[in-house]
């Protein structure tokens, strides 16, 4: 529930609500922004974005398509006694996802839907994520990146429209046969031009392999699936493109007499080389990767069910650095000296094939890659990587002690939309709260 009595205070969530005809072909609007200033009589609010379905109760608003828009404050008594209820999620105005319908609240939806509310709300707070970037062949180099620049657009995110399972259009033209959905495709709200990929991955910190180490050990699980990584070899089909000689130059060598893509047999005795040939490829075009895998961070006391007082933070991988995480698992694979191929280790052929044939022919069937090669691996994911060694990729400040606290959870979430979730109902988590089934029962 959203109360105008959270108008005061800076950094909290403000909301005016009006009934009337709108410019935009709403009758009913809802202003929702951050504090950002105050005085007695007027607040200034950044992060501004219009949704509809809402009402007004004594507050006047004069909106603009701006940064910063003023509120006129009624009396305190109205502030109080006025309350209003939109579900919502914050900086999400225009999406393929309604959050005023339930649906759109299950497990599936909420959780590549929040992890992008979440960035958006950072981003009005002037909190940049961390940006992984691919750094050399050994370490990435971990910096920092701009919402803005996350999403390929300098537009406010009232002005962008997300869409969920979506395709990313433009890769198209480097396929013969069909492109599949991502978690999120960013566009542009005025004219639906797709501007950039994202996949979403919301972590917990930590996992079962580091909740016993230091907080400063702490690492989170990440789960690779198959459009991860297919969409992965597609974000650098236009670096193949422009380099292609030198691309061909690169793999060729190494990848252009195999007959039988999908024997291990055949496989496994060049893949130290393709490896090794992956290698140079991306430490020679890094400067051209692009963010690609958005993982937001939820964190608890060790393994219990309570939030950390610092619990959220948001990374953002580039398409590039997500190699650092089959690499070296690849690498060693290649070298274990049996005919056996490992979930990194297909991953990282798959890709330097995807690479090899771009450069040589316009268009290239996909399916044959990441769906076929499989070496006796389902294709249910790519593969598994533990917290212990996602820490030593993600180790910084941001991840020791998350700079979002759970008291601003309320901030993103909006209008009482956690009364719509619905958590899965398992077996070994109602034993665990049912306190009562192993209560000693006295006569």
């Amino acid at each position: 529930m959203i109360r105008h009595s959270q108008l005061i205070g800076d950094g909290v969530l403000a909301a005016a609500h009006k009934r009337e005809r709108h410019p935009f072909g709403s009758t009913r609007i809802s202003i929702v922004g951050v504090v950002k200033q105050q005085s007695e009589e007027r607040l200034t609010v950044v992060g501004l974005e219009l949704r509809g379905r809402a009402t007004f109760f004594g507050l006047t608003a004069i909106c603009a398509r701006t940064p910063a828009t003023h509120f006129f404050v009624p009396n305190r008594d109205e502030r109080m006694n006025a309350a209003v209820e939109v579900p919502g999620l914050f900086g999400i105005s225009k999406s393929n996802r309604d959050f005023s319908d339930p649906y759109y609240w299950g497990k599936n939806q909420f959780n590549s839907s929040f992890p992008l509310a979440l960035l958006c709300y950072m981003g009005t707070k002037g909190l940049d994520p961390v940006y992984i970037r691919f750094g050399s062949t050994t370490k990435p180099h971990i910096t920092s990146i701009t919402t803005s620049n996350v999403f390929g657009s300098g537009k406010d995110t009232h002005e962008l429209h997300f869409a969920f399972e979506h395709r990313f259009q433009p890769f198209e033209s480097l396929l013969q046969d069909t492109l599949k959905p991502i978690d999120l495709v960013v566009c542009d709200g005025d004219i639906g031009v797709p501007l950039r990929p994202l996949e979403v991955k919301l972590t917990t910190l930590p996992d079962g392999t580091t909740d016993q180490l230091d907080s400063s050990k702490y690492g989170a699980e990440l789960v690779i699936r198959s459009a991860t990584t297919r969409y992965m070899a597609l974000s650098m089909g236009e670096t193949v493109l422009a380099h292609r000689t030198d691309v061909k130059t690169l793999f060729q060598p190494v990848l252009g007499k195999i007959r039988n893509w999908d024997s291990a047999a055949e496989m496994k005795p060049k893949a130290a080389k393709i490896v090794s040939a992956l290698e140079s490829f991306l430490a020679q075009h890094a400067d051209t990767e692009v963010p690609l895998l958005l993982q937001p961070i939820w964190k608890t006391i060790g393994r219990s069910s309570q939030l950390d007082e610092h619990c959220l933070d948001v990374f953002v991988w580039s398409n590039f650095a997500i190699a650092h995480l089959f690499l070296g698992a690849a690498k060693s694979c290649a070298a274990d000296g049996t005919d056996k191929i490992s979930r990194p280790l297909r991953t990282a052929l798959r890709l330097a094939r995807f690479l090899s044939e771009v450069s040589e022919r316009d268009k290239v069937y996909q399916d044959p890659i990441f769906d076929g090669m499989n070496y006796d691996h389902q294709n249910d994911k790519e593969f598994a990587i533990a917290g212990t060694k996602t820490n030593a990729l993600m180790s910084c400040p941001e991840l020791t002690q998350p700079r979002i606290t759970k008291h601003e959870i309320k901030n993103v979430i909006l209008g009482g939309g956690q009364k719509w979730l619905s958590p899965e109902r398992r077996f070994d988590a109602i034993i665990y709260f049912s306190h009562d089934l192993f209560a000693t029962e006295h006569s």
